[in-house]
């Protein structure tokens, strides 16, 4: 995609339905999706985006000990799925990032994928051990065998995630500025 406009952004993406295919052959190519199709596209793009840089913090996750359902494995899916999902729908032109009036998602230029590694880690540790903690805090005030507490829990992450999303193309922003 190209950069019209704010450098390390792809605008373009979110203003059009027209994506990069690559066919494994070497062969690039550019095609006219429907939204579904671009909705379809971008998540992929984000899935291995999200999870490639966000690696470490996965991985924690899955080495913590299970005390029961409501653990950071469940926390970590939602937080993960929901970053993915807002990310997308950022990407897409769906929604307008925070704090920036640029549409779109972040390029994959090298200075921007090392503000990833740090950018997602952090954000899904908040969101994920954040929900874990909140949850716990609740199941300790309550007497509802713990819904209560799984359920601010999960609400704790999806919205820790949810911002993570919205406020990356507002940080690359503000990343380039410092570093160039």
């Amino acid at each position: 995609m190209t950069r019209r406009g704010t450098p390390g952004r792809e605008n373009a993406a979110a203003r059009s339905t027209e994506r990069q295919i690559w066919y494994g052959y070497g062969q690039l190519t550019r095609v006219e999706k429907s939204r579904f199709g671009v909705f379809l596209h971008d998540t992929t793009r984000l899935f291995a985006e999200v999870s490639v840089f966000s690696l470490p913090v996965l991985f924690s996750v899955m080495e913590y000990p299970a005390t029961g359902w409501f653990d950071a494995k469940a926390t970590g899916i939602v937080a993960w799925l929901t970053a993915v999902l807002v990310g997308t729908l950022v990407r897409g032109g769906f929604i307008r990032p925070l704090a920036t009036t640029t549409p779109g998602w972040v390029t994959l230029s090298p200075s921007l994928l090392l503000a990833r590694v740090p950018y997602f880690n952090a954000g899904l540790a908040l969101a994920i051990f954040g929900g874990l903690h909140v949850g716990q805090s609740v199941t300790g005030l309550t007497l509802a065998n713990g819904a209560a507490g799984a359920a601010t829990g999960l609400a704790w992450a999806a919205g820790v995630a949810t911002l993570l999303s919205l406020c990356f193309p507002w940080f690359a922003e503000r990343w380039l500025s410092v570093i160039g």
